[in-house]
């Protein structure tokens, strides 16, 4: 119906939990439930979330399914309800039972991922099933990720890939970038670089940053039939490092180092390279670590040398590990012992 207003619960990561709410509500909500649920929603994109799940509350009461899905989103969250995934899972199972395909979506991802229930990949590919057989791309994609890992199912690439070629035709980003990498990699099907980086592009088009990222390093790399072109490669990389992918990130780095698709800059290759190290990537940690060595875009300093090298080391990235036993015949031992203190302090942190 077209005056239902969804909230989709896309793949059930990251949680918060806030407290119970005391206050009563501010409208009694009347009319049909649809009318009610519409109502709740304006309060819900005020960010009156008190207000909001009494409305889903009672519409949810009142049999819709729409509003019984929306209140196991706030218990899944824990908006403004103490979190609770037993009664996220009551009220996701009541409105799949009447057919709601976002709701059949949630309960599978929960089976499959194991919130609040035993993980159950039979549960989780039966509600997957009938989600996507009304259409629905991200049950698909489910789907196809299930054949891809074996999960529930025997391991089967090209069963994977039809399913992510379903998705990937209803827009599914993700699936894109999972078909993308199929046909780079010939799993399920022939490796083309053509189709891999059409598909890139389709997911990196929608915003999707592993896509971007991935769509930039052939360009970069102009392996196959793809023709090197390092303003394009500067162009998906930044899109991807914008939004925080650490292998961009680095990607930016290493252009701005070699001044490929940009003026050479080691300032800006040290920023972005330490972006992409704070997160724990070990090519960018070693990068930083010999432009401390270097002085190159920062100010040379052993320590910070010995510390980056030795953090992208202990990853057994393989140039760090090399480079480690070089700065050791560099530096005396009480800088590499305030440099193991550097690197404990980044190991211990919480």
């Amino acid at each position: 119906m077209s005056n239902k207003i969804l909230l989709i619960l896309i793949l059930l990561y990251g949680c918060s939990t806030n407290v119970v709410h005391e206050e009563q509500p501010k409208e009694v909500f009347t009319g049909t439930a649809e009318n009610i649920l519409a109502q709740a929603q304006k309060y819900y994109e005020q960010d009156d979330f008190k207000t909001a799940i009494n409305g889903y509350e009672k519409a949810a009461d009142m049999g819709f399914d729409v509003a019984q899905n929306n209140l196991g989103f706030m218990y899944y969250e824990g908006k403004v309800v103490t979190q609770d995934f037993n009664k996220a899972i009551d009220w996701f199972q009541k409105a799949a039972e009447l057919g709601l395909a976002d709701a059949q979506y949630n309960l599978a991802n929960m089976y499959q991922t194991g919130k609040g229930v035993p993980k159950n990949y039979i549960k989780a590919l039966n509600w997957y099933r009938k989600a996507a057989k009304q259409g629905d791309s991200k049950a698909k994609f489910s789907l196809g990720q299930m054949s891809y890992l074996g999960e529930g199912v025997p391991q089967n690439s090209l069963h994977a890939k039809r399913f992510f070629w379903k998705a990937a035709m209803s827009g599914d980003a993700t699936a894109q970038q999972y078909l993308a990498k199929m046909y780079q990699k010939g799993e399920g099907v022939n490796k083309n670089f053509s189709e891999a980086k059409r598909w890139f592009n389709k997911a990196a088009e929608q915003g999707y940053a592993e896509a971007q990222y991935d769509l930039g390093l052939m360009y970069y790399k102009g392996e196959h039939n793809i023709k090197q072109d390092f303003d394009q490669a500067e162009k998906w990389f930044r899109k991807a490092a914008k939004q925080g992918y650490a292998k961009a990130q680095s990607g930016m780095g290493n252009l701005y180092y070699q001044g490929k698709g940009v003026k050479q800059h080691y300032g800006e290759a040290a920023h972005w390279a330490m972006l992409a190290a704070k997160q724990g990537l070990a090519d960018a940690q070693n990068n930083l670590g010999m432009m401390y060595y270097k002085g190159e875009g920062v100010k040379k300093d052993l320590i910070q040398a010995y510390k980056w090298v030795s953090l992208a080391a202990k990853q057994d990235n393989q140039a760090a590990i090399g480079g480690l036993n070089f700065l050791l015949e560099k530096l005396s031992v009480k800088q590499v012992t305030e440099g193991e203190r550097l690197v404990h302090k980044v190991i211990d942190k919480p």
